[in-house]
C-alpha cells in the first residue's frame, strides 16, 4: 500500500502502464523527460545507468522499460526523492531502480 500527501497525485507514465506520483507544489513531470528516456543509448540486458537530478524518478522509471540493466537516481531535495522511491515501490522495480539522496557534487 502506498500513501499520498494532500498536493500528491498518482498519475501514469506518458505510453508506459507504469504510475508516478506527482505534486504540481514541488515537481511533474513533461514531455521532455519522456523523450529523453525514450532517445538515450541504454544498455538492453544488463549495465548500470545514472540519472543525476532526478527529480521524482520519471525518468529512471520510463528506462526501466527498456532495459534490464540497474539504474541509479541522485535527487538533491528529500521531498521528490522520497516521491520517487515510493513510485519505485508503487512499480515493483526496487530490484532495478535505487533513489539516492544527494548533492552531485558530493556524488
Amino acid at each position: 500500500m502506498f500513501e499520498l500527501l494532500p498536493d500528491e497525485r498518482l498519475d501514469y507514465l506518458l505510453g508506459q502502464e507504469g504510475k508516478i506520483i506527482q505534486s504540481p507544489s514541488v515537481f511533474s513531470y513533461s514531455l521532455d523527460a519522456a523523450l529523453l528516456a525514450r532517445f538515450a543509448w541504454v544498455p538492453i540486458q544488463q549495465g548500470r545507468i545514472a540519472d543525476l537530478c532526478s527529480g521524482n524518478g520519471a525518468i529512471p522509471l520510463f528506462l526501466s522499460y527498456r532495459t534490464k540493466g540497474q539504474i541509479t537516481g541522485l535527487e538533491i531535495q528529500p521531498r521528490l526523492a522520497e516521491m520517487a522511491r515510493r513510485s519505485i515501490n508503487l512499480n515493483e522495480l526496487n530490484d532495478q531502480i535505487e533513489m539516492i539522496d544527494g548533492d552531485v557534487k558530493e556524488a
